[in-house]
């Protein structure tokens, strides 16, 4: 508990720091916006190109925060019955500003039940929240301007999945070596002498530690049947009942 204690402070005091310098920056734009009455076009852009950062940047340093002290945290889960569907539409209202600040289309969750099951779980109340958040908030960062995030569970009887379909890359060519990259990293595989492993955002990182511990499944999919026009998909089944 002290060492959860201790990075929760450095934590704090580096999210404030970083804020700090930021607010500075933002006390700057609104000095500049106020002194010109009429700023010409291109300065215009400017400004606003420094609000909407200084916003997106606040945000990143929220979601840093809180996924370090929860990688930091060791305590058992603590599991408690979960209907995901509730989970899932509150984790899009939390997070439905941040896609509109970035001009990313959120659609209305997507709920299949092919045998009549509910979409209760298990889950541990510590992490099961941040999880969906964070995957959520990944899926956003990742989408270009005018790209969309589509959220879908479906319910098993053993398991029910969670999925986001990531925006598709502009270039279409890129959807396969994403989803490759992704099944690496999910996997935990371990790069060959010599070779580089992609840089995963804090959200991944964060979500496939807190999978992990909630005893679920991660993986990779191809939204589509064409092999040659892959649409990635980031999967979570999350079982109805811990195996622990």
């Amino acid at each position: 508990m002290r060492s959860i204690a201790e990075v929760a402070a450095l934590i704090e005091q580096a999210s404030h720091d970083l804020r700090s310098s930021l607010n500075a920056i933002q006390s700057w734009g609104y000095v500049l916006d106020r002194s010109i009455d009429t700023p010409a076009a291109p300065a215009q852009r400017a400004l606003d190109g420094i609000r909407s950062g200084m916003q997106q940047q606040l945000a990143l340093i929220e979601e840093m925060e809180e996924a370090v002290r929860l990688l930091a945290d060791e305590r058992k889960p603590e599991w408690e019955t979960t209907d995901l569907r509730a989970a899932a539409e509150e984790a899009m209202a939390d997070k439905r500003a941040a896609a509109e600040a970035r001009g990313v289309i959120l659609a209305s969750l997507e709920c299949q039940s092919p045998g009549g099951a509910d979409f209760c779980v298990q889950g541990d109340g510590l992490r099961l929240a941040p999880l969906l958040r964070h995957l959520l908030i990944h899926c956003i960062w990742r989408a270009p301007a005018g790209g969309s995030v589509r959220v879908h569970l479906v319910a098993e009887a053993d398991y029910v999945k969670f999925r986001i379909s990531e925006s598709p890359p502009l270039d279409r060519s890129r959807g396969a070596s994403r989803l490759a990259v992704l099944t690496d990293f999910f996997g935990r595989s371990v790069a060959e002498a010599g070779a580089h492993s992609p840089r995963q955002s804090t959200a991944l990182l964060l979500t496939r530690r807190m999978v992990e511990l909630q005893g679920a499944q991660l993986t990779a999919e191809n939204d589509n049947c064409d092999a040659d026009n892959v649409s990635v998909c980031i999967a979570v089944r999350i079982p109805r009942r811990p195996a622990v």
